[in-house]
């Protein structure tokens, strides 16, 4: 079956992503917000199409929809925290990180549930990014404030993402696992730069990071949730 729709969706996707990152640059926040939605629910249609138009492994379509609609709601945490920053800044932050933590959790059970098996030598791996952090931390590149330790466990799970990827590519050697490697490794990167964000001090590396957040954010949840096509 020809995919053609996949590309004006990755299209549309990104130019909302880089209008996105243009307008917090700007301090336009509600516009920010406008074009962030309207990505997000981007990949969300990409994800039901690839599932109903593709539908190879249902346990895997279920999972990654399920993933999703998390993130959707993570997004949406994260803009309130945009619009509502003094009031309400730490609980819509709190928020966007479990909703986050629990799309990744998801996305892990699917990757190893579709293997069967898990290389348990990969765990001490889980432990790089939260030393990372910490040494960030201690260099002062950013301060974390008293629910740093939240901010850790989060580069725990979505570590665990990234293990659960590996371990699928050690196993089956697939191409779709390469994608989903470089999908979390994208969404790694885009969430340095958003802690970066919260928590740095350079005020003009801040701003031009919601560029690096957004892009890399969105092609990491086009590979996701595409996942289900490049599965087959």
């Amino acid at each position: 079956m020809r995919m053609w729709w996949i590309y004006p969706l990755c299209a549309y996707i990104l130019v909302c992503a880089i209008a996105t990152g243009a307008f917090y640059v700007n301090e336009k926040r509600v516009w920010a917000c406008i074009f962030k939605l309207a990505a997000s629910v981007g990949f969300m249609i990409i994800g039901i199409l690839s599932s109903f138009l593709n539908p190879v492994d249902l346990r895997y379509s279920a999972f990654v929809l399920s993933g999703l609609i998390f993130c959707i709601a993570g997004d949406v945490m994260l803009m309130l925290k945009e619009l509502f920053e003094e009031k309400f800044e730490t609980r819509f932050l709190l928020g966007g990180i479990i909703f986050f933590s629990a799309a990744h959790i998801i996305f892990s059970a699917a990757m190893i549930a579709d293997v069967g098996t898990f290389n348990f030598w990969l765990l001490p791996l889980l432990l790089v990014v939260p030393i990372a952090m910490l040494l960030l931390h201690r260099a002062h590149v950013v301060t974390f404030d008293k629910y740093g330790f939240v901010m850790i466990l989060y580069g725990i799970i979505i570590s665990m993402s990234f293990l659960s990827a590996l371990n699928g590519f050690i196993e089956l050697r697939s191409d779709f696992y390469i994608a989903m490697l470089f999908a979390i490794a994208f969404f790694m990167i885009s969430d340095s730069a958003l802690c970066y964000t919260y928590y740095g001090s350079d005020i003009n590396l801040k701003r031009m990071l919601n560029y690096v957040v957004m892009i890399f954010y969105y092609v990491a949840m086009i590979l996701i949730s595409f996942s289900v096509t490049l599965k087959a």
